[in-house]
């Protein structure tokens, strides 16, 4: 997982209605992020162009990580 990039984009001017990126991932063009909208949490894979919605940060997180790990081809893992 080194060769990608992790990432976060803070914003000064938070629209409290609109989803807030609070990490993404980045390699070779395909992205996993996680975004908080009120209370739920997101993670979006432009990989499988799946969109996941979870409860809590953590159940989150996990699945951020599980994301990330198909981004890596095995060849490079």
């Amino acid at each position: 997982m080194e060769s990608g990039e992790y990432y976060v984009v803070v914003e000064a001017n938070e629209d409290p209605n609109c989803p807030r990126l609070i990490v993404g991932y980045i390699l070779d063009g395909k992205r996993v992020e996680i975004y908080k909208n009120q209370e739920t949490y997101i993670v979006v894979n432009t990989k499988t162009e799946k969109v996941l919605t979870c409860i809590g940060y953590e159940h989150a997180h996990d699945v951020f990580k599980e994301c990330v790990r198909t981004l890596v081809p095995e060849g490079r893992a």
